[in-house]
């Protein structure tokens, strides 16, 4: 039986359940898996041109790209706000043009005046823009930029630097990505919010900025665990002496980590991508009328911390294996990492795990499949490949140059020798049959029904 797993939330929930207009309110051309700053620099263009957003040029990149910071308010409650200092991460950058876009918007024009004299933003979208135009964590120079907190050995880090010690922030807020498989818990749902004060020492004490940090947070927690229940989690709270968190709460800022992560069926977090800038008008609000004050450190501490490897693109559970030694049950982990995912595990993994798909296969044996010969030119249409498929083939072999793909899955190369039992990092490109018939094929994290 194939479990796709729909989790509590999408189905059952509406955004609209608070702060619906800002819920709604998305830009368009920002649902996709990577963002740049050319994906940006035009909206910060029509950003800048309204009277109420001040838009102040920090520097420039290591490769010369403008980092730019935008103002919104004049008040005495100053929020510092940053994402994508690792280049690959993009989710925040598109909720704070959500954010910004939805401020200056003339039916909003009460709200913003309501808050703009009480308090004063800071938000810089994008601190790695030439991460971002690679999509790699990194900066030009190989570089994790949030490890670069003390030395400030890139352009980029000093200017982040420079810029909290000339704001002089009460909050900051540390905008981030996730890896897509943590859990709320072990046996927990996805984690697709999660958050942290961080530590200002290695005893993780706990001193009145950071305690002021995980109220704020336990306020916002309500919100998201109306809107998404379930997937609010814990980052680990470990002194980090080189991060740009641990160290802004050092200097007595009171730092918010948000990790966005992922969400059943939504490859670009756009529900994380929602949560945050509803998180953000939320933020603003808590901080003008105070209530955030009467919160329990105990509700914070209470959030479950992120397990790590929790979730599995595919999870194939207790497949029949045959080998010359004998025939045995076997669980079987595919993600989607790389052009050409391979299994990542095998074993006892349905006990710890879960899978985003999930098929129990008790009844199912494992077929690597045969090597389709190449020969001639072979336009492979959806319809096609799944004949192939059916007839056993999972990998194609010869001058691969005559293969087109026109489907919508992966074509394999077969390596020189198919293995008779699944392997370890081996191709995941293999066939399930039941009594001798194909019954799905397995193409990457695909899993296929023939």
């Amino acid at each position: 039986m194939i479990r796709k797993t729909i989790l509590v939330g999408l189905l059952s929930y509406s955004f609209s359940l608070t702060a619906a207009p800002i819920a709604m309110h998305e830009m368009k051309g920002l649902n996709k898996a990577a963002i740049t700053h050319a994906d940006l620099a035009p909206l910060f263009d029509t950003l800048a041109d309204h009277p109420s957003i001040e838009r102040k040029n920090l520097g420039q990149s290591f490769l010369g790209k403008s980092i730019d910071a935008f103002y919104i308010g004049s008040g005495p409650i100053k929020v510092m706000m940053w994402s994508q200092m690792h280049g690959d991460e993009n989710t925040a950058s598109a909720a704070l043009m959500d954010f910004l876009s939805y401020a200056i918007e003339t039916k909003n024009n009460a709200w913003r005046e309501n808050w703009q004299n009480k308090l004063s933003l800071m938000i810089i979208p994008m601190v790695n823009p030439d991460g971002a135009q690679l999509q790699t964590r990194f900066n030009a120079q190989g570089i994790d930029l949030n490890r670069d907190a003390k030395s400030l050995r890139t352009p980029e880090g000093q200017l982040l630097m420079a810029a909290a010690k000339a704001f002089k922030p009460e909050f900051g807020f540390n905008l981030h990505d996730q890896n897509a498989y943590y859990g709320v818990g072990e046996q927990g749902l996805p984690a697709t919010i999660s958050v942290l004060a961080p530590a200002y020492n290695a005893q993780r004490e706990i001193n009145n900025s950071r305690s002021n940090a995980m109220k704020l947070i336990a306020q916002l927690s309500k919100l998201i665990e109306q809107t998404i229940p379930g997937h609010l989690a814990k980052y680990n709270d470990s002194y980090s002496y080189r991060s740009f968190g641990d160290t802004f709460s050092e200097m007595g800022i009171s730092t918010i980590l948000i990790e966005s992560g992922a969400y059943p069926a939504d490859p670009n977090r756009q529900v994380a991508r929602k949560m945050n800038r509803m998180l953000y008008v939320k933020m603003i609000d808590e901080l003008v009328a105070g209530n955030w004050q009467q919160q329990k450190i105990t509700t914070y501490q209470a959030i479950p911390f992120n397990a790590k490897d929790a979730w599995v693109d595919l999870l194939i559970d207790d497949v029949i294996v045959t080998s010359p030694q004998g025939s045995y049950s076997i669980d079987i982990a595919i993600n989607a990492k790389g052009r050409y995912p391979t299994i990542n595990e095998l074993g006892d993994i349905s006990s710890i795990r879960q899978g985003f798909t999930q098929l129990e296969a008790k009844t199912l044996s494992f077929d690597s499949g045969k090597a389709y010969p190449l020969a001639k030119p072979l336009d492979l249409t959806t319809e096609k490949y799944r004949q192939l498929l059916s007839l056993g083939y999972s990998c194609f072999s010869g001058d691969i140059a005559l293969l087109n793909n026109h489907s919508d899955w992966l074509s394999y190369q077969c390596s020189n020798t198919q293995p008779t039992i699944p392997r370890r990092y081996g191709a995941a490109a293999f066939i399930l049959r039941e009594q001798g018939t194909a019954k799905y094929a397995i193409l990457g994290e695909q899993l296929i029904k023939l």
